[in-house]
């Protein structure tokens, strides 16, 4: 069950118009999504997995991350190149030594400038990554139909639980976080003997707050 990656990037250039997504992200997102429909889907039903996808992740806010990695990136490019004009390829005492040698004091200046910001790029760069994952697994914890209902600290807690850099995917990790919640609010549940009792009462759908404090605080 698949379409052509040409007819998904097709329908994503058709209805985010706007977003600059360049062509490796394309690619990236067509070979996910074109697994999805059926070989011989048309555009609404590509459409209807894309749209999908957005809800998940936006897909304009990919492109605007994507817009500020280029920026930056292309930034990182002129202070290397400046960099590596002025300072010649030898050992880093040579290099510190002879690299400035000539230089007015305002040209040893904007070097050391160019190398600081080309360690804040990378470190920019780094976060936004870190940020772009945290915000796709908080996003999943949030649709969870288990963990949905509970306060925002409880979800901060279990979000906390997700490796963001694991090679185990995020919708893996959230099921298995379902699965040992499920089993540790029944185990709190019998222990404090939560369930009402035959004619006690209709059961609730409501979470006590005081059990999801016992389980969290056992977690």
């Amino acid at each position: 069950m698949a379409v052509e990656k040409s007819k998904v990037i097709a329908r994503l250039k058709a209805l985010f118009p706007k977003a600059n997504l360049s062509q490796q992200r394309l690619d990236a997102i067509a070979d996910k999504l074109a697994k999805k429909p059926a070989d011989d889907a048309d555009d609404t039903a590509i459409d209807a997995v894309i749209n999908d996808f957005n809800d998940v992740l936006s897909i304009e806010d990919i492109a605007k991350g994507d817009d500020r990695t280029r920026t930056l990136e292309a930034d990182k490019k002129k202070s290397e190149e400046l960099a590596a004009k002025k300072k010649p390829v030898t050992s880093e005492e040579e290099e510190e030594e002879e690299g400035t040698e000539g230089m007015t004091a305002f040209e040893k200046q904007m070097l050391k400038k160019f190398g600081d910001l080309k360690s804040d790029i990378d470190s920019i760069k780094t976060g936004n990554v870190k940020q772009s994952k945290l915000d796709q697994a908080k996003s999943l914890l949030e649709k969870s139909e288990v963990f949905k209902k509970l306060d925002d600290d409880t979800k901060g807690f279990m979000l906390k639980n997700v490796e963001l850099d694991s090679e185990t995917s995020f919708e893996e990790q959230i099921t298995g976080l379902e699965g040992m919640f499920g089993k540790m609010v029944q185990t709190t549940a019998d222990a404090n003997q939560y369930a009402p009792g035959a004619g006690q009462g209709k059961p609730s759908n409501a979470i006590d707050e005081k059990l999801v404090g016992d389980i969290v605080d056992n977690m």
